[in-house]
């Protein structure tokens, strides 16, 4: 049997980044250190702010940033936080991984990005995004790259009638649109006061 080798992931440089959504992932059941825990992945494809950054891959294809947290939707879980950001805004009431997809593919934003070290893997970092903002007058934002398939689009291998392993397929996506998000009347994001009447039963997806 021939061992395969899977090609590294490689990750951005720390610093500011245009960055389109072109993801939102289910992950249910994740193993964490405080249990099992439904997660949520949000996936940017990047884009430069300055001549010369690297936004292109060894191979020349754009490079990607992912946020995962707990699918818990209350003003105070780290995924609430980011699409705060995202958004410029309070968001609605999400109790959906759907529905947040909805609400987020194609946004367009500025994006602070950071590298952290790897507690599992001394010496390694993994990128992660710790700034949102809105696109400045003039930005061009990052597409999806062509052939890009979302997670949930992908085959899959399943065991057919006979028992031999079968790729099934969804129907064909559709391409991801880009917008952007309009800025506020002052460029630093607004204080959050909680309206009377907005929901804040905490949500779990």
């Amino acid at each position: 049997m021939e061992l395969s080798n899977s090609k590294p992931f490689e990750k951005p440089d720390a610093g500011l980044f245009l960055g389109t959504i072109v993801d939102v992932v289910d992950m249910p059941g994740v193993q964490t250190q405080y249990g099992i825990k439904n997660k949520v992945r949000i996936l940017w494809v990047l884009g430069a702010t300055a001549a010369g950054q690297r936004v292109l891959d060894s191979e020349g294809k754009p490079l990607t940033v992912a946020f995962i947290k707990n699918g818990s939707w209350n003003e105070k879980s780290e995924l609430y936080k980011m699409v705060r950001m995202i958004l410029n805004a309070p968001p609605p009431l999400i109790t959906k991984t759907e529905e947040l997809s909805a609400l987020l593919l194609g946004r367009a934003n500025q994006l602070f990005v950071t590298l952290t070290p790897d507690q599992k893997r001394p010496g390694e970092f993994y990128a992660n995004v710790t700034g949102v903002m809105p696109l400045a007058p003039g930005q061009v934002p990052p597409v999806a790259p062509a052939g890009f398939v979302r997670a949930k689009d992908k085959p899959r291998t399943v065991a057919g009638s006979n028992g031999q392993p079968v790729q099934t397929y969804t129907t064909p996506p559709q391409p991801v649109q880009t917008y952007t998000t309009p800025p506020q009347a002052s460029e630093a994001a607004p204080a959050f006061t909680t309206p009377a009447n907005y929901p804040t039963k905490n949500v779990a997806f």
